[in-house]
């Protein structure tokens, strides 16, 4: 189970840095915006991860961890970006 969290915490990371390739996060972010966003991915997907486990087993778990990444970034960046406004 210690690799599959590790595995959860990389697919959570690139998902944060594709989400900041894409410019998704706040513009106040400015300096190290881009290690909060890849901070948040993989807490996110290790969260997700760990739900997949205890919802669907550990073979469909990656892909539960995959989806509530994605899913989480794009939902509190909107979030975030509504507040501030």
């Amino acid at each position: 189970m210690l690799v599959l969290s590790l595995v959860w915490l990389l697919i959570g990371a690139l998902i944060g840095l594709l989400a900041n390739a894409a410019q998704l996060r706040p513009a106040t972010w400015t300096h190290l915006g881009w290690l909060v966003m890849m901070s948040i991915g993989a807490i996110i997907a290790l969260c997700g991860g760990w739900l997949g486990v205890w919802l669907l087993g550990k073979y469909f778990a990656t892909a539960m961890a995959l989806w509530i990444a994605i899913a989480g970034v794009l939902v509190l960046q909107w979030g975030i970006r509504h507040r501030c406004q």
